[in-house]
């Protein structure tokens, strides 16, 4: 069973942006979208075997508000959806992304976020060498690119790469690149668009 975020978020197009920078950062792992908590408890509770496997959940601050107690009871990551400053207080128990954020700070949030989730499961750090593979994928280098800029066989920097992956839990190039951008291991400069 594949694991599952939803998403529960009235405002359409917040939600479906939130989605598409959840699906390139996690391409393996289904974004669920639910306009109401209604909507989303119905697939949490279904008795079938279509349930999806939600180990993740962002919730709009105001939904959160009115539900924090049937959200604790699901013992999976709460992330509250805010908009406004006075809505960061009222959920304060929850991890927070800022949905009114410029594109490079919601990423960092999201980020940070994937970095704490992680921290917590024990997740190593990269080696120096993962890191300099990390840096010539976000600057759009292939494998053989790699290597010969490296001096490294073209399978010790496929080793390098699933190990980043392992360690990330990153897999697209996109994912890894933002990855990459947001830690200061490149500069948008180096980057090829």
């Amino acid at each position: 069973m594949r694991a599952s975020i939803a998403i529960i978020e009235p405002e359409f197009l917040v939600a479906t942006g939130l989605r598409q920078c959840l699906t390139e950062m996690l391409p393996s792992v289904d974004v669920l979208l639910y306009p109401s908590v209604a909507q989303c408890r119905k697939d949490i509770e279904t008795e079938n075997g279509n349930r999806p496997y939600f180990v993740q959940f962002f919730v709009s601050a105001n939904l959160l508000i009115g539900e924090k107690e049937y959200f604790r009871g699901l013992n999976k990551t709460i992330v509250a959806l805010v908009g406004k400053q006075s809505q960061q207080t009222m959920v304060s128990d929850f991890p927070v992304i800022d949905v009114c954020s410029d594109e490079k700070s919601l990423w960092q949030q999201l980020l940070n976020l994937h970095d704490l989730e992680h921290r917590k499961s024990g997740t190593e750090v990269l080696t120096e060498r993962e890191v300099d593979v990390l840096k010539c994928v976000a600057r759009g280098l292939l494998n053989k690119e790699i290597a010969d800029k490296l001096c490294i066989s073209i399978n010790t920097v496929i080793s390098h790469r699933q190990h980043i992956t392992e360690k990330t839990h990153l897999k697209s190039v996109a994912a890894l690149t933002v990855y990459a951008l947001m830690k200061g291991y490149v500069s948008s400069i180096e980057i090829c668009i």
